[in-house]
């Protein structure tokens, strides 16, 4: 039978596919094209590529949490130092979401800049608790 935390670490994999999902959304969103046509080609390029890896990045992290909710609920080193890592990307993911973007553009899409804080607060108290109720 599944522990609360189990299931907790179930629903944030569901939240960072969730999360690599709305990537897929927010180039024409945000205007990706025309705001990237002013940069050099090198940047664009860039910038592509690490959009596509942070894709493949959240979705890893999603699968880790649906098929290992246990292993990172446990106490093993690797269990313990995953959860740590991802209390960690996401707690400073949710303090960049309030301190470095752009106040216009949260205003702009105030549902979707509520959701996101209120998933990224959510992934990092989880991540948080696994870590250190696995002691």
């Amino acid at each position: 039978m599944k522990t609360l935390l189990e299931t907790a670490i179930q629903l944030a994999g569901v939240l960072q596919f969730i999360t690599a999902a709305a990537n897929f959304f927010l180039p024409s969103k945000l205007d990706y094209a025309g705001n990237l046509s002013k940069v050099s080609p090198i940047i664009r390029q860039i910038f592509v590529i690490h959009c596509i890896y942070i894709v493949f990045v959240l979705v890893g992290f999603g699968g880790i949490c649906i098929l290992f909710p246990q292993d990172l609920c446990g106490s093993s080193s690797i269990g313990k130092y995953l959860c740590a890592f991802f209390a960690l990307f996401w707690g400073v993911r949710m303090i960049l979401q309030f301190k470095c973007y752009d106040v216009a553009v949260k205003r702009a899409h105030p549902i979707g800049s509520i959701f996101f804080a209120g998933v990224f607060a959510y992934l990092s108290l989880t991540f948080i608790a696994a870590t250190f109720l696995s002691l």
